[in-house]
């Protein structure tokens, strides 16, 4: 009877094309579909680069918002060391409130697969190590913090297991904030009565000119990363050892996170080190090395960091960045000499 009868087993071609996966490999392919997807939005986001921030308006938000009611009050003058401070608290609040937070020490995707930001922000804290490193000499208030904050800064910024980075980096902020009350409290009294501390001195000359020549000797290295990544010395010549390809973005975008933060450190220099600044002369000089940080910050509009030769059909973006680098070198040289 029919009803009894043996089937006949498919063929090699019916099994081929009625694969025996059941229906749970459509919702799963769904799934890492929309996760990859997800994934590939994230890590665009994440990517952009933040904003810079003005120092006058970084000590207006570490001094707290003004009350309301009453007359307006002209702000505070700017005592010597406060633009620095709150410039650097304000780039680690950077690194840890941004789009997707702290990534360099990401282990799970899309941190994972994110190249470009974690070079970006391996610029941005070597620039805020050798800031807060340079306060401390600087500045003669808040020795204390300072010195922990330094410490912080000075740990495995790559760790994702304790202490993490993010650890690392919330406790540098808190201890220059400590150090910012500190100075902001020095001179201070209530009419009719004694100030608590006197107020500080300025910071001098050797302590900028130590801390110009940290700034000089990173971008000096930077720029020769990105001739090796052209395959060309800083000379000119042929590089000894050329960038790997797939390493490329990776210089640019940590000398991008480098002039990043020093275009904002320097403008508080200038606001902190104006009396050494224009006693020497150098006050031109250093709003050009403004001027040149700011213009290494213009869009890239291409998704891909290109490396093209000579005046051929696609730009070098590592060499536009190293005539900044090196333009900014040689102001530092200048006003090095003057001070």
């Amino acid at each position: 009877m029919a009803l009894f009868r043996k089937k006949a087993p498919l063929s090699r071609t019916e099994v081929l094309e009625t694969p025996q996966y059941g229906w749970i490999w459509k919702p799963l392919v769904a799934l890492v579909a929309i996760y990859l997807l997800i994934c590939i939005v994230l890590g665009i986001w994440w990517s952009w680069t933040p904003s810079p921030v003005d120092p006058r308006q970084a000590v207006a938000m570490q001094r707290g918002a003004p009350q309301s009611g009453g007359e307006s009050q002209a702000p505070a003058a700017i005592k010597p060391g406060e633009a620095l401070l709150a410039t650097n608290i304000e780039l680690l609040d950077t690194l840890l409130d941004k789009p997707g937070g702290y990534l360099r020490n990401d282990v799970m995707p899309p941190g994972l697969w994110l190249d470009n930001m974690p070079s970006w922000e391996a610029g941005v804290t070597q620039q805020v190590q050798d800031s807060v490193a340079s306060l401390g000499s600087a500045l003669e208030v808040g020795q204390a913090p300072l010195k922990a904050a330094d410490e912080a800064l000075a740990g495995d910024l790559d760790s994702w297991r304790w202490p993490e980075s993010e650890t690392l980096l919330r406790a540098a902020r808190n201890n220059l904030g400590e150090a910012f009350s500190a100075l902001e409290n020095t001179g201070a009294g209530t009419p009719g009565q004694e100030a608590a501390a006197p107020a500080p001195s300025a910071p001098g000359a050797d302590a900028l000119s130590a801390w110009l020549a940290q700034v000089q000797s990173r971008l000096e290295t930077q720029t020769q990363a990105l001739a090796a990544a052209v395959g060309r010395s800083p000379g000119g010549g042929q590089a000894v050892e050329s960038t790997p390809w797939f390493r490329i973005d990776n210089v640019f975008f940590k000398t991008r996170g480098t002039t990043w933060a020093l275009l904002q450190l320097m403008q508080a220099a200038r606001i902190d080190y104006a009396e050494v600044i224009e006693k020497a002369g150098q006050g031109e000089a250093f709003d050009q090395l403004i001027a040149e940080l700011k213009a290494s910050q213009a869009q890239v509009w291409s998704p891909v960091i290109l490396n093209g030769s000579g005046f051929g059909f696609f730009a070098n973006h590592s060499l536009m960045m190293a005539n900044y680098t090196v333009r900014a070198t040689q102001l530092i040289g200048k006003i090095r000499s003057a001070l």
